[in-house]
């Protein structure tokens, strides 16, 4: 027997060694592997950049803006939120990547952390599909999102974890990126989060509660399009109302009771179809924002059953927009995580008086002033007549 023992268990011994170097480790995401945590003074801060909507260029006062920004904000991460580029403008993968590569540079030159989702537009008309943008960002050495595969609808649905700045193995805060899609085929309009990612989002949402001794982990939320909850937070006013928008023949401005900031510059344009994302995310109890792109002149910080809903405008130059256009800045505090602090970083704050290199800026901002009014008034229009035109 005592034989048996010394021959047999070095070769069970063995037998687990060879086994387990076959057995893959449970694979780190770029985000994990980033290890992105709060700093000594407990604070991240995030920059949200929406509707870049360039390219293959990138016009100047746009990088000028970027640069700046960076320079003020200092961020922690920033996050693109879809129409990062314009698909329509840049229709083959040579003209995406250059696009893709004309504000990635800056972001890298900068050493900050990035992570993206897609919009409509992204890859709208063109042959860079999003699998293949994704490649290229994912090429930079400063961007933490990634391609999860065919199982989740869409591309680019991932978590980003932000740890402790005490205990660097604790996951103090959590961010949730989703591709909110481009269009729906079926009922028209815009596209909306799919049952397989709102699968997905509960059963990491679990993970990380259950790792964090069966309480939520409270997060943020980044997507392109708005959600339909958001109609919950206007008013319907009657025609002819001061600073009021049309969508599909009626009027609607901000609920004040429930308004914390900003305007809505436009009607909010979600998809038609709810698919249940805002009611997923109140049953899981994670999440305290979602932040949005999509509508380029909405800056509303609105809340609606304890979830706030936010909107950026554009921060880019090349597509319409308002006096709201920039960038917004998010500080999460690791002592408070279910309060955040916000604020727009406007192209006004660094783009005033007569100077050279404000003239490329004054240029687009007088084009857009005249335009914009034009496009809001040809919209109205169509809604009024239902022209079916626009």
């Amino acid at each position: 027997m005592k034989k048996f023992i010394k021959t047999f268990v070095p070769a069970i011994l063995v037998l687990v060694l060879l086994i387990s170097s076959v057995i893959p480790a449970a694979a780190v995401t770029p985000p994990e592997a980033a290890h992105l945590n709060f700093g000594n003074d407990g604070k991240f801060t995030i920059m949200q950049v929406a509707d870049i909507q360039d390219g293959p260029g990138l016009l100047l006062p746009t990088a000028n803006f970027l640069k700046k920004a960076l320079q003020d904000v200092k961020p922690d991460l920033v996050i693109l939120t879809g129409d990062n580029i314009m698909g329509t403008n840049t229709p083959s993968q040579e003209s995406a990547k250059k696009a893709i590569c004309k504000f990635m540079d800056i972001f890298q030159s900068a050493g900050v952390k990035v992570a993206a989702v897609f919009g409509n537009h992204d890859d709208q008309n063109s042959k860079a599909t999003k699998e293949y943008q994704m490649s290229v960002y994912m090429s930079y050495e400063c961007f933490i999102g990634y391609d999860e595969g065919d199982s989740i609808y869409g591309v680019g649905n991932y978590n980003i974890p932000i740890y402790s700045s005490a205990d660097p193995a604790k996951i103090a805060y959590n961010l949730w990126l989703f591709d909110s899609g481009t269009y729906d085929t079926v009922n028209g309009g815009y596209d909306y989060i799919r049952q397989s990612q709102l699968d997905w989002y509960k059963n990491k949402s679990n993970e990380l509660k259950a790792s964090n001794s069966g309480i939520p982990v409270k997060s943020m939320v980044f997507q392109h399009i708005v959600i339909p909850e958001v109609y919950h937070c206007f008013t319907e006013v009657p025609f002819g109302t001061k600073n009021a928008v049309t969508v599909d023949g009626k009027f609607y401005v901000l609920n004040k009771d429930m308004t914390r900031a900003g305007v809505l510059g436009e009607g909010a344009y979600p998809s038609r179809t709810n698919s249940g994302e805002f009611d997923a995310m109140l049953n899981q109890g994670d999440v305290t924002a979602m932040f949005f792109g999509h509508d380029h002149a909405n800056s509303y910080e609105v809340a609606y059953k304890g979830i706030d809903l936010v909107c950026t405008p554009t921060t880019g130059m090349a597509s319409y927009g308002n006096s709201e256009r920039g960038a917004r800045v998010i500080t999460i505090d690791e002592n408070s995580t279910s309060t955040y602090e916000t604020h727009m970083v406007k192209y006004s704050d660094y783009f005033s008086g007569a100077s050279l290199q404000n003239f490329g800026y004054a240029v687009m901002n007088i084009f857009w002033s005249v335009a914009f009014p034009i496009q809001k008034f040809f919209y109205l229009l169509d809604s009024v007549f239902s022209f079916g035109a626009f």
